[in-house]
């Protein structure tokens, strides 16, 4: 499966080790959505924004991995923290469906990371 990822999970951020057996296809923009910082990680739901993250081929392992991590349960979509989706990808050499969670709460638009790219929202909060 080929997941786009968008925060901690990019690589060298906090949560990257997870992916690192997984084969990296390239930095990706998704469109259709919109980036918020939840604190001490973001969320991405539908929108009229666009968002920058990386994509990866997974294997089914790795898959329930980032399953546990994101709190997505695809039996209890109810109570799960994120959802696991189809997304569009901006990016014209894809040619397959590409994946990724989006956050299964409300979320207060104040929180909205405008530029729609979390590595650089969090070295600009950091510096």
């Amino acid at each position: 499966m080929v997941i786009f990822v968008y925060g901690t999970l990019m690589s060298g951020l906090r949560l990257s080790h997870i992916l690192d057996s997984s084969e990296f296809l390239g930095e990706a923009i998704a469109g259709g959505v919109c980036l918020y910082n939840l604190g001490s990680y973001p969320a991405i739901k539908r929108g009229d924004g666009a968002v920058v993250g990386e994509i990866y081929h997974v294997t089914n392992a790795i898959l329930d991995q980032l399953d546990v991590v994101e709190g997505y349960t695809p039996n209890n979509l109810e109570h799960s923290l994120y959802h696991r989706k189809k997304i569009k990808i901006l990016l014209p050499t894809i040619s397959t469906d590409v994946f990724a969670y989006f956050y299964n709460g409300s979320i207060d638009s104040s929180r909205l990371i405008t530029s729609g790219d979390y590595r650089a929202y969090i070295n600009s909060n950091t510096n």
